[in-house]
């Protein structure tokens, strides 16, 4: 009978882990052919073509050891409620998705606090400004943007104004509309990231 040395088993458990975790994320989403993976096929530090996806969320140059993560990037989607309960939504004026549905919003700059994201994405898109933002949820969302995937992690906030008589769509936005949230076609909202806020707000309004 062959006998490991604890310093062996605990490499081979650390490589057991670490098959596990890859086969559980690739099991939570298909690697689609816009993957980084599927595009970047050279080291960004050294050029060398001996770099490779681990499964999970980075690269790994076997050449200079260099490695490169794809973690998710915040983004902010915004939930202007009037008093009348109804809700802005906005028509998309660029790919992707460009003539569904969204709500307003948009990617946290560097160094910008989410809120902070909050109240710049609203003012650029509808020229209104809203204070006191309220945290509602998150969930992921792959944005596809000229033949690459990008994950992001959308965050999901209430805010409450009492009109809009100045809003007017701007930046990346087509045209806004107002609308009660009961009245919506998920069919026509762009991404499932944003179908699964209005559906949780819709849940947590109902509830409150």
């Amino acid at each position: 009978m062959r006998i490991l040395s604890p310093i062996t088993e605990a490499k081979l458990h650390c490589k057991n882990v670490s098959l596990f975790i890859s086969k559980y994320i690739n099991s939570m989403y298909s690697i689609s052919q816009t993957h980084p993976s599927k595009i970047f096929n050279f080291c960004p530090k050294c050029g060398h073509n001996n770099y490779s996806f681990d499964g999970t969320n980075g690269f790994n140059c076997a050449s200079c050891k260099f490695r490169f993560y794809i973690n998710a990037a915040s983004a902010v989607a915004v939930i202007v409620k009037l008093p009348d309960k109804r809700i802005i939504l906005t028509k998309r004026k660029f790919e992707p998705r460009a003539g569904t549905f969204d709500l307003p919003g948009g990617f946290v700059n560097t160094m910008e606090r989410v809120e902070d994201t909050v109240k710049r994405e609203i003012l650029e898109e509808l020229g209104i400004e809203v204070t006191n933002p309220k945290f509602l949820a998150s969930f992921p969302n792959e944005y596809v943007f000229r033949n690459i995937s990008y994950f992001t992690c959308d965050m999901a906030f209430v805010c409450e104004v009492n009109n809009v008589d100045n809003m007017k769509a701007a930046d990346d936005v087509a045209e806004a509309i107002l609308i009660n949230p009961c009245d919506i076609d998920f069919n026509t909202i762009s991404f499932p990231s944003i179908v699964n806020i209005l559906k949780e707000y819709l849940k947590v309004r109902i509830v409150t």
